[in-house]
Formats: C-alpha cells, sequence, structure tokens
C-alpha cells in the first residue's frame, strides 16, 4: 500500500506479516524458518533506510532491506520488548509520542572523535496540547550515559524548554569505542532514549607521532 502512518511486522511461525494500518494491506514473507522472537527495525547497512532484523529458531540472523522507508531515530526498534534493566519505559518512542528526544545525525554519525570533549546535538520536543500554557509541566531532564547502567552517567542536565541543544561532553572513562544513551525523563517519570555508538580517542597515538 501507499498509506502513511503505522505498519505492523508480525511473526507468526516463519511467516512474517507486514501490515499498513491505515490501508489494511498486508505483505507476508516466508523466511523457511520459525521466527521466536520480535522484529528490529533499524538502518543495519547504513544505507539511510530502515532495515528489518530477523532471527530465527537455528540461530541465522537475517536482514530485509528497504529503500522506500527512511531511517529516522524515532522509526528505530531495536531493543526488544522491553530494553535492558534501569532504562526504565523508554518502548514509548516513536514519532507517535507526543514528546522525545533524539540525537541529530551531525552526532550519531559513527566516528573515532580525538580530542577532550565529545560534541553531542539532540532534539526534545514536546507535541502536548496546552503545553505552552503549562510551563509547570515544561521540565525536560536529560541525562548522557555510557552504555545503560545508572552507574555510568556522565553528563545531566535539566531543561526548561524543547529544541535543539549541543552539549559538549567530557567521557571520565578511558579510549575506546562507546554506545552512548541520551534519555530524557518528564514529569510524570516517563522515559525515552535514543543510542548512537562512537569511538572516542581510539586512535590517539596517531597524533604523537
Amino acid at each position: 500500500g501507499s498509506g502513511r502512518g503505522l505498519h505492523v511486522v508480525q511473526p507468526l511461525g516463519s511467516t512474517l506479516h507486514i501490515i499498513e494500518g491505515s490501508t489494511s494491506c498486508e505483505q507476508t514473507v516466508d523466511v523457511g524458518d520459525t521466527i521466536p522472537s520480535m522484529v528490529q527495525a533499524d538502518d543495519v547497512h547504513g544505507t539511510g533506510g530502515l532495515d528489518l532484523v530477523v532471527t530465527t529458531s537455528r540461530g541465522e540472523i537475517l536482514t530485509l532491506e528497504s529503500d522506500v522507508v527512511p531511517y529516522h531515530p524515532l522509526n528505530v526498534w531495536s531493543a526488544g520488548v522491553s530494553r535492558a534493566p534501569g532504562s526504565g519505559n523508554a518502548q514509548a518512542h516513536g514519532f507517535s509520542s507526543s514528546q522525545g528526544i533524539f540525537v541529530h545525525p551531525i552526532s550519531r554519525q559513527f566516528r573515532d572523535v580525538l580530542g577532550i570533549y565529545i560534541p553531542i546535538t539532540f532534539e526534545i520536543f514536546d507535541r502536548r496540547p496546552g503545553i505552552e500554557n503549562e510551563p509547570n509541566r515544561k521540565a525536560y531532564e536529560v541525562e548522557v550515559r555510557a552504555g545503560m547502567s545508572v552507574k555510568r552517567v556522565f553528563f545531566s542536565h535539566k531543561y526548561d524548554a524543547p529544541g535543539v541543544y549541543t552539549e559538549r561532553i567530557q567521557i571520565p572513562y578511558g579510549p575506546g569505542y562507546y554506545a552512548f544513551s541520551v534519555r530524557l525523563m518528564t514529569t510524570h517519570g516517563i522515559v525515552y532514549e535514543d543510542t548512537f555508538h562512537l569511538g572516542w580517542n581510539v586512535n590517539y597515538m596517531g597524533g604523537l607521532w
């Protein structure tokens, strides 16, 4: 179909049922083996499209590439039914959410950053009805973690307005590759998050010669 909005991907046995919510159009794909877990969605191949990641009971991992569904952090579903312990109810994320947070492409591009600080540009959005008239609800607590653990929080700040922000982050750990989690907690205790990967001073020795 050509409808916009919600699309549902549901595995039943060895068959993927891809359903377009607005038109009820359905397409099926048989992968030849039982699919025991939820289908994931991300830009696995780095092509700018949203790919489906499917696992089978025999341990195979399949990717179904798409050249018509554009990648966006709010389209990604890459952590199963529930995320890691301590990440809260971040699965509320998505384009249908009334509020949330996502990292801009300039910061999420995989690369090795050489230096003391890492600039991270992210956007807080809030589309709740009448929010402009309720300033007491415009409180956005943002954390940046190295991974998911609450013990590895190295940036925390409370903002009083949605918008695009750039923060210079210093990592208190050694050089290496990191999975960063940018998390937003609302006044209702709802948690939203976005993750991306970077290298930090991995090849720092190259600058010494």
